[in-house]
Parts: structure tokens; sequence; C-alpha cells
């Protein structure tokens, strides 16, 4: 993903709109349907867009903005950890199920 993004903002700096990008506060290029990245947002005081809400300057540059990755990963990790559980909890009764039905059953 991240040559992803990096040959994205290379042909963002070489297209014919690169004056225009200049000039304004941020630059949108659409990556793939539905797919869009904001380059520079800024709202009227100042602050930057992160993809979820506004943050000022002193956020980025003190390194919150790592710890609030490093949140965001670890809640995805915990839900998919969760869903995996459900899975194979889900499984065992199947499985569970099965064998008893052929132990009551026999062929």
């Amino acid at each position: 993903m991240k040559h992803f993004l990096v040959i994205a903002m290379m042909l963002a700096c070489l297209s014919p709109l690169t004056l225009r990008t200049a000039l304004a506060d941020g630059a949108s290029i659409t990556l793939l349907p539905g797919v869009t990245l904001h380059l520079g947002d800024r709202d009227d005081r100042g602050r930057y867009w992160d993809g979820g809400r506004w943050r000022d300057d002193r956020w980025w540059r003190h390194g919150q903005w790592r710890r609030h990755q490093e949140m965001r990963r670890h809640h995805q990790w915990e839900k998919e950890r969760r869903w995996h559980e459900r899975e194979r909890r889900r499984e065992w009764r199947h499985h569970e199920r099965e064998r008893r039905h052929h132990h009551r059953h026999p062929h």
C-alpha cells in the first residue's frame, strides 16, 4: 500500500494541475473508485485532517499520531481476534453436533 501511495503522490506532482495544487490548501487524487487521497487538507483554523478528525499542528509534531495509529491497529487486531474466536466456536459446535448425530444413528 505504501508503494501505491508514493506512486500516486508522484503522479500528482507530474499532473498538469501541479500549479493549481501548489496554490491550494489541499489536493485530491482518486486512487480507485471510492478511494481518494487528500494531500494537505486544512480547515480555516489551520488544523490538519487525519481521516477521522481535524488535528492541530502540535498533535502531529509530538508523534501523537503514531500512538493513535497503534491504538487503531490494536483495536482492529482485537476485533479480528474476537471474530476468529466466534468462528472457531461455531465450527466446533457444528462438528460436535455432527459427532453426536453419527454416534446416535450409526450407518
